[in-house]
């Protein structure tokens, strides 16, 4: 099953695979394969386990019910995307296998400059993933955190500089700086590389909570080495609330006003280590309470009034250790009611260069892939990914912009 996707996929498609990676190789001159250089570690179990394989591509999940990824991981299929998503720590030794229900690309999503900052598609799963602990995205006011230097940590399931691939990494790297609706991280050697496109990049607000803001793009040049671009979450945060008709941002509306709701608490404190097994859902054994990182934390009534969060054992028993968890951050820990899909630009006081990129909510322009799993088998064809998903990571969209 792990590389099933490709068997629904590739083989009707694979004409139009080749077709599409030879226009976006025109799109500028050739330019080197890349150098293997990711500069990571290996993520222990249950490390990051939000970041989800997508056989060839990386992707987060976001909500119970969506993980976000990149549009040309399905536009070099052919339109197509993965039945499935893989959590764990390898991709080929997935811990546990989720079905998609359906998967949608940014509208008209086309490999050229004019779609820079529209990278952007999702899956919805078919049924939630409710007991592993996800980091909220990144909105509103806590977007104001995106300077130049701040440290992130960029994680994938992409090509290493050893030349291992599958095997999900974490890197810590530095934000360059905006371009448009975009960012620029990393560089010098601490990247990501092929295979990690759609996988995320988080940041760790003052608090000590954490939040995951980046939708892996494309590099700067052919060389793995170099900086990459990431899309970002939140620029895009009511086109994906208004095409799925759920709250991905329940601390926030989509346009990024605070709006806690009661699902904006119980974030995981420590997501980057592995404190329990896939059998538990990775839980954590510290999990923030109600979020108020830009504004009043959600107070139900007053037992829930407090903003400072608690810390909780994996039997959800106090751990007394309250400081070290203050604060705690937004995200979704199960489904909330609103849908948050207010039309508008989701920037931070001082994120982003440019506005909201043109979008085209029509329902006909948008790309959608139902998933089948009675498709014909190409038998070796996934071996032709590097080819098909030549923009993934590198190459043909990997033209200097500086």
């Amino acid at each position: 099953m792990r590389r099933s996707w490709l068997r629904t996929t590739l083989v009707p498609c694979i004409a139009l695979g080749l077709a599409a990676t030879a226009h976006a190789r025109s799109l500028v001159p050739p330019e080197p394969e890349p150098a293997p250089i990711y500069g990571g570690t290996v993520v222990e179990e249950c490390g990051w386990p939000t970041t989800v394989s997508m056989g060839g591509c990386t992707g987060t999940l976001v909500h119970p019910e969506v993980v976000i990824f990149a549009a040309h991981c399905m536009f070099f299929s052919g339109g197509g995307a993965p039945p499935t998503v893989g959590f764990g720590e390898s991709d080929f030794a997935i811990s546990r296998e989720v079905a998609t229900q359906d998967c949608t690309m940014f509208p008209n999503w086309i490999p050229e400059e004019s779609s820079y900052g529209t990278d952007v598609a999702f899956c919805r799963l078919a049924e939630p993933v409710l007991d592993v602990p996800i980091v909220p995205v990144l909105m509103g006011c806590e977007t104001e955190i995106l300077q130049p230097g701040q440290d992130v940590t960029l994680v994938g399931f992409g090509l290493t500089e050893i030349g291992e691939y599958g095997v999900k990494h974490e890197v810590v790297a530095q934000v360059n700086g905006f371009e448009g609706t975009e960012i620029n991280v990393g560089g010098g050697g601490t990247s990501s590389c092929n295979g990690d496109s759609g996988g995320p990049a988080y940041v760790q607000l003052e608090d000590g909570s954490w939040r995951v803001f980046g939708i892996t793009s494309r590099g700067v040049s052919g060389d793995c080495y170099d900086q990459s671009i990431y899309g970002l979450i939140f620029e895009h945060a009511a086109w994906i609330e208004s095409e799925l008709g759920l709250d991905i941002t329940p601390c926030h509306d989509a346009d990024g006003t605070w709006n806690p709701s009661e699902a904006c608490t119980a974030f995981p404190i420590e997501p980057r280590m592995g404190e329990s097994g896939w059998e538990l859902g990775c839980a954590q054994a510290r999990l923030s309470g109600p979020s108020a990182t830009c504004g009043a934390a959600f107070e139900p009534g007053e037992e829930t009034g407090s903003t400072g969060a608690e810390d909780t054992g994996l039997d959800g028993s106090d751990t007394g250790d309250a400081e070290e968890s203050t604060g705690g951050p937004g995200g979704t820990a199960g489904e909330s009611g609103a849908t948050g899909s207010d039309e508008g630009t989701t920037t931070g006081a001082s994120t982003s260069n440019g506005g909201e990129p043109p979008q085209d909510d029509d329902g006909d322009q948008v790309i959608t892939c139902t998933c089948r799993a009675d498709a014909p088998t190409p038998g070796a064809a996934w071996l032709l990914l590097p080819l098909l998903l030549g923009l993934r990571r590198r190459r043909s969209l990997g033209a200097r912009r500086r």
